[in-house]
Order: C-alpha cells, then structure tokens, then sequence
C-alpha cells in the first residue's frame, strides 16, 4: 500500500509548492507562503521585464564543409533576445540560499542573480512589499533592508 504523503492542512496544500518570481537580473525561488508573506497578494511585481540584449549577425558566406566550392550568402539580420529567467529547470537547487526574517523567524529562499539586481527589484517595487520593511540575509549573512512604509514616500 503506497504511503500517503503529508500535507499539514489539505486547505492550504497550494502554500507549500515552490514558485520562482523572475525580475531583472535573476529570479527568486521560495515557497508560496514565504512569497505571501513578502509580497502583498493584490499588488504581486510586475514579472514581465526580462533581460534583453540586441543580437546582431554580420553578413558573410559560408560553405557547408571545408574545401567546398559552394558559397552561401548570410544576409545581416539583427533581432532582440529576451530571457525571462525561471530558475532553471534542473533538479538541483540553484542560486544562493537567502533567508527572510518575517515575524522574527527566518524563512529561506532561493535567489539567482545578484543582490545589487534583487535590491534594485524591490526599491523599484515598494508598493507590492508586505508591511513597512523588508529584511533578508545573504548565505554569508550580510544583512539588507527596505523602508518601504507610507511615511516614507
């Protein structure tokens, strides 16, 4: 007989799947409760600002194997690359582990990307934070902070 898995409240198993929310420069991986408690569920950043880079091929010919007389044609074309970052889709756990402190506990997530990307994401999106700070921890256990109250705007 197949053991049944565990679920603390059969009402609330959608909190403990793990979401990844991408912004600029990375993307941020935790639980669904952790996000809730981080984010305001109304007013949920605006995820659609992938990285772009302008992608340029240069016009020239080409054979298809060495020594071949057969030349083709590469005409220049350009185009933008967009990379809407979602973690990864491998199995392992991937980026840095940081921690949230909310409620005076420490909740753990996964941030891909920089700190100076992720900081950046959230001073941009003060309205959508939880509360009147933001607090969390690098692996290395340097702090960073948010004032984002309604006094300081």
């Amino acid at each position: 007989m197949a053991k049944e898995r565990f679920v603390p409240n059969e009402a609330a198993v959608d909190l403990y799947r793990k979401y990844t929310i991408s912004f600029p420069g990375g993307s941020l991986t935790a639980t669904k409760d952790v996000l809730q408690s981080v984010f305001k569920n109304d007013m949920l950043p605006n995820t659609c600002s992938p990285e772009t880079k302008e992608v340029s091929r240069k016009e020239g010919s080409y054979t298809t194997y060495p020594q071949s007389n057969e030349l083709y044609n590469r005409k220049a074309t350009s185009y933008t690359l967009k990379n809407y970052s979602n973690g990864g889709n491998s199995r392992a756990a991937s980026g840095e582990a940081i921690s949230f402190i909310i409620n005076g506990s420490a909740w753990t997530a996964r941030l891909v990307g920089s700190h100076q990307a992720f900081m950046d994401y959230l001073c941009a999106n003060t309205e959508s934070l939880e509360g009147d700070v933001t607090y969390w921890m690098s692996s290395k256990g340097s702090p960073y902070l948010v004032a984002h109250s309604d006094a300081n705007n």
